[in-house]
C-alpha cells in the first residue's frame, strides 16, 4: 500500500486519543514494526452533539483505504459511538478485504476475535467482595445485552453469585448504558430496592462506575466505607478519581501481542480459531477499600500533571484561535502547521492531503468523497517545516498509495490518518507519525489541531468561491455573452495594456478588422440561433490565427477585431488570405442556406506614432473591403444552385434555368456546382429526393405513389428504383425495417 516493499496492517479505531485505544495502537506499532509491517491506523474523533454533517464528515474516513491494499485489518468495533459506522465498516471490509480480519473485544462470526475473559474476571471480583469485604448485599449495574462482552459479564455475575450462596435476585441487575450519565437513574433505583443500602455495586465499565460514584457522594455517601463501587475495563479516567476506582483490567498490550500472533500465524498459513482469549488482571483499588493512603497521592500527582498539560492545551488552543482568523491561504496554514510540530517534540511527521481542484462537495454522481488521485499539500516535520509555493505545484498520487512514493522509506512506516472535513465538505485527509511510533505526545492538543484546520481549510474554500464569483462578474462585464469574446470595454481596456506594453518594448501592432456582411439579413430570416452559430463559428476561424500575445473581441453586432503584435507587412497580408480562405472553408463544409459575407481591413501601429486604441480601430475600420464574397464565386454559385434545389425539389428542375437566373452559363453553373460539391447537380437533386422519401416513409402514413409524387416523381415505379439502387432495398420494405 505504502510502495516500501513491506506488507501494511490497518487498524480502525475511534477516539484515538483516548488511554485504551492510543495504548493499543501504540502497542500494534510497536508489534508491527518489530516484525517488518508497516500500520496505518484509520481513525476518527467520533460523535459531537448529534450534528449530522460532522458525523457523515467523520464517517468519510472509512473510504480513504483501498481495503484489498491491506495485509491485515484490526478493528476496535466497540469504541465507535457514531450511530451505524461500525456496521457500514463491517460491511466494506466484508466486501473489499482479502486478508486476516481481526475484531478487538467484540466478539464477531465472520471475523476472527481476540476477547478477554470477561466472564472470569467478574467471577473474581465477587469473590474478592466477599471474602476480603465481607459484602452480602451486592447490586449489578450491566449494559446493552448484544454485546457479547457484557452479556458475558453479567453471566459470571449471576452464576457467582448463585454459586457462592449470596443473597440474589433478577433485580438485583440494572441495566445501564455504559456512560457516565447512569449514575442518577441506577442510584435511584438500587436504593429503593429495600430498606437497607447495598455493600457493593458492580459496574460492567468503568464510566458507569465513576458516575455512581459521583451521584453516591452527592448523596453524602462515603465510597468505599458505606457502598463500595468497582468497574471494568480500567481507563484512563479509573486512576484519576478519588477514591480510585477498583476495576478489571484488560491489558491493551496483551491484545496487541495476540493480534499480531494472529497475522503472523495467517502468513505462515496455519490453521486459525475463532476467538482467542488475553487474561485480565484485577485492580484492587480505593473504591473497595483497599491501598487508601498511596493512591492519594498518585491521583495527586497525576492530576497536577493533568493540570499543567490542560493549561499548555488551553494555550496552545487560544494561540490557533487567534491565529487561524486572518489565515485565507495555504501559506498561513503551512505556517500553523509549523508551529504545531515545532511545538510538540514527540511529533516526526505531519502531512496534508486533499481532494484536487478543490472537489470538496459531495454528490450523487460521486462513489467516494476521496479522488482516486490526490494532491498532498504540505509536509512539515519536526526541526524543520517545509514552505509552500504559492501558486502551489500540484504533487499528485494514487490514494491507493495513501502518499507520494518519495515521502516513504524503505523502513515500516507507522501512520496515523483523520478525515479533514467542514459542514458538507470533504477535503481530504491528514496524516501524522511520531518519533517512537505512538500517538501521545499530541494526545491532548490533536483534536483541536485537526478541527481547526478544516476550519482554515473552510475558509480558504470560500475565500476562494468569492474570488471566482468575483472573477466570473469581471468576466461577465468584460466578455461577449454569445462568443466570450471581449466586448467593447473588454476589448478597449485590453488592447490599451497591449499597445502600451507594445510602445515599451519598441514593436508595432496591427489591428485586424472584420465585418460579417450579411449577419443581420440572417437574423431576420433564419433566427438568432443561426445568427448565434455563426458568430460562435467566426470566433473558431478567429482562434486559428491568435497568438501569444493577442486581444480578441466582438465591437458590435457584426464588428470582430483582432490585435496582433510584431507582424510585418507582407505578413498581414498572408493573415487576410488565410483568413478569408478559412471562412470559405466554412461556407463550403457547412449544409445552411445561407452564406458568410465578410469584408475586412488592418490597421498597423508603429512604433514611435501616437494613436489611441480607438483612433487605431476607427483606421481599421475605415481600410476595410470587400473579402469572401469576391473570392468565392464559384462556392457562391454553387450555393445559390443548392438553395434553389431544396426550395424546390418537388418540381422539375431546369438548370439552365437555375444558370439564366445566377447569371451565369449552364457549363458554368455545372462546373462550379461539382467543384464545391463534389457532385452533378442531377445526382445531389436525385439524393435530397430521396433523403426527403425516407422522412416521410419513417414519419407518415403516407401511400408510396403520393410520396413519390410528393418528392418530384410522377412514376412510381420508377421512384422505386432509383430509391432500390441507392439504398438497397424497395420504399416499403424501408419502412417496414425502420418501423421494426
Amino acid at each position: 500500500m505504502l510502495n516500501n516493499r513491506k506488507k501494511t496492517l490497518g487498524v480502525f479505531v475511534c477516539k484515538l486519543p483516548e488511554y485504551f485505544q492510543r495504548t493499543l495502537c501504540g502497542a500494534l506499532a510497536d508489534e508491527a514494526v518489530a516484525n517488518g509491517y508497516n500500520l496505518v491506523v484509520f481513525s476518527t474523533f467520533g460523535e459531537y452533539d448529534n450534528n449530522h454533517d460532522y458525523v457523515e464528515g467523520e464517517s468519510n474516513c472509512l473510504y480513504i483505504p483501498n481495503y484489498d491494499e491491506l495485509d491485515g485489518i484490526i478493528l476496535c468495533l466497540d469504541v465507535f459511538d457514531i450511530p451505524g459506522m461500525a456496521g457500514k465498516l463491517i460491511e466494506q471490509v466484508k466486501e473489499k478485504a482479502h486478508c486476516p480480519v481481526i475484531s478487538i473485544r467484540q466478539k464477531r462470526d465472520e471475523f476472527i476475535s481476540v476477547l478477554s475473559d470477561d466472564k472470569k474476571a467478574i467471577m473474581a471480583m465477587v469473590d474478592h467482595l466477599v471474602d476480603e469485604h465481607n459484602a452480602k448485599r451486592i447490586y449489578y449495574l450491566s449494559g446493552p445485552s448484544y454485546m457479547h462482552d457484557i452479556r458475558m459479564r453479567e453471566d459470571g455475575f449471576r452464576e457467582r453469585m448463585k454459586s457462592r450462596g449470596v443473597a440474589f435476585r433478577e433485580e438485583y441487575i440494572f441495566m445501564g448504558n455504559l456512560w457516565y450519565n447512569i449514575g442518577k437513574e441506577a442510584v435511584d433505583y438500587f436504593l429503593s430496592l429495600d430498606d437497607e443500602r447495598p455493600d457493593a455495586i458492580l459496574c460492567a465499565n468503568d464510566y458507569m462506575a465513576i458516575s455512581v460514584c459521583e451521584e453516591l457522594c452527592d448523596r453524602g455517601f462515603r465510597v468505599p466505607e458505606d457502598i463500595i463501587v468497582t468497574g471494568f475495563d480500567d481507563v484512563e479516567e479509573a486512576r484519576d478519581i478519588y477514591p480510585m476506582l477498583t476495576t478489571v483490567e484488560a491489558c491493551p498490550e496483551n491484545f496487541a501481542r495476540c493480534a499480531m500472533e494472529i497475522i503472523k500465524k495467517a502468513e505462515r498459513g496455519e490453521k486459525l480459531e475463532k476467538q482467542y482469549y488475553i487474561s485480565t488482571q484485577n485492580q484492587y483499588r480505593n473504591s473497595c477499600g483497599c491501598k487508601e493512603a498511596e493512591e492519594a497521592k498518585q491521583i495527586f500527582r497525576k492530576q497536577f500533571k493533568k493540570n499543567r498539560r490542560l493549561v499548555h492545551m488551553y494555550k496552545q488552543n487560544m494561540f490557533m484561535v487567534f491565529q487561524m482568523e486572518g489565515i485565507r491561504d495555504y501559506q498561513g496554514l503551512s505556517d500553523l502547521v509549523g508551529k504545531f510540530v515545532e511545538g510538540n517534540t514527540g511529533v516526526s511527521d505531519f502531512y496534508i492531503c486533499l481532494n484536487p481542484d478543490e472537489k470538496y462537495e459531495l454528490d450523487d454522481s460521486r462513489k467516494s468523497p476521496y479522488e482516486d488521485e490526490m494532491e498532498m499539500l504540505l509536509h512539515a516535520y519536526y526541526g524543520k517545516k517545509m514552505s509552500i509555493e504559492v501558486p502551489m505545484p500540484q504533487t499528485l498520487f494514487k490514494r491507493k498509495n495513501l502518499l507520494p512514493a518519495d515521502e516513504v522509506t524503505d523502513r515500516p512506516c507507522v501512520f496515523y490518518i483523520n478525515p479533514l472535513h467542514c459542514r458538507k465538505h470533504c477535503f481530504g485527509y491528514a496524516i501524522i507519525s511520531f518519533f517512537n511510533n505512538r500517538f501521545y505526545a499530541a494526545e491532548d492538543f490533536y483534536q483541536s489541531f485537526v478541527i481547526n484546520i478544516c476550519t482554515v481549510l473552510e475558509n480558504i474554500y470560500i475565500q476562494n468561491q468569492i474570488e471566482q464569483l468575483s472573477n466570473d462578474k469581471i468576466r461577465l462585464i468584460r466578455r461577449d455573452s454569445v462568443t466570450h469574446m471581449y466586448n467593447p470595454y473588454g476589448f478597449h481596456e485590453m488592447a490599451t495594456q497591449m499597445l502600451h506594453d507594445a510602445t515599451v518594448a519598441g514593436i508595432n501592432c496591427v489591428f485586424f478588422y472584420v465585418r460579417i456582411d450579411n449577419l443581420q439579413e440572417i437574423t431576420e430570416i433564419y433566427g438568432k440561433e443561426e445568427s448565434n452559430e455563426i458568430l460562435l463559428c467566426m470566433k473558431s476561424v478567429f482562434e486559428k490565427f491568435e497568438q501569444e500575445k493577442h486581444v480578441l473581441g466582438r465591437l458590435g453586432g457584426s464588428d470582430f477585431c483582432l490585435l496582433l503584435e510584431d507582424k510585418k507587412q507582407e505578413e498581414i497580408e498572408v493573415l487576410a488570405q488565410n483568413f478569408v480562405n478559412e471562412v470559405n472553408e466554412v461556407n463550403i463544409s457547412w449544409n445552411k442556406e445561407f452564406f458568410i459575407e465578410v469584408r475586412y481591413g488592418w490597421f498597423v501601429k508603429e512604433v514611435g506614432t501616437i494613436s489611441s486604441t480607438d483612433e487605431c480601430i476607427r483606421s481599421a475600420k475605415m481600410k476595410m473591403k470587400v473579402g469572401a464574397q469576391m473570392q468565392t464565386s464559384a462556392a457562391k454559385y454553387a450555393f445559390e444552385a443548392m438553395k434553389e434545389i431544396r426550395q424546390n425539389y418537388q418540381k422539375e428542375i431546369s438548370v439552365t434555368y437555375m444558370a439564366e437566373q445566377i447569371g451565369i452559363s449552364r457549363t458554368h453553373l455545372s462546373h462550379c456546382f461539382k467543384l464545391i460539391y463534389q457532385k452533378s447537380i442531377q445526382d445531389y437533386i436525385t439524393s435530397y429526393r430521396m433523403e426527403k422519401a425516407q422522412e416521410l416513409l419513417i414519419h407518415t402514413q403516407k401511400k408510396i405513389k403520393e410520396i413519390a409524387f410528393l418528392v418530384g416523381y410522377k412514376d412510381e415505379l420508377y421512384f422505386s428504383k432509383v430509391f432500390a439502387r441507392l439504398y438497397g432495398m424497395s420504399p416499403s420494405k424501408f419502412r417496414k425495417t425502420m418501423l421494426t
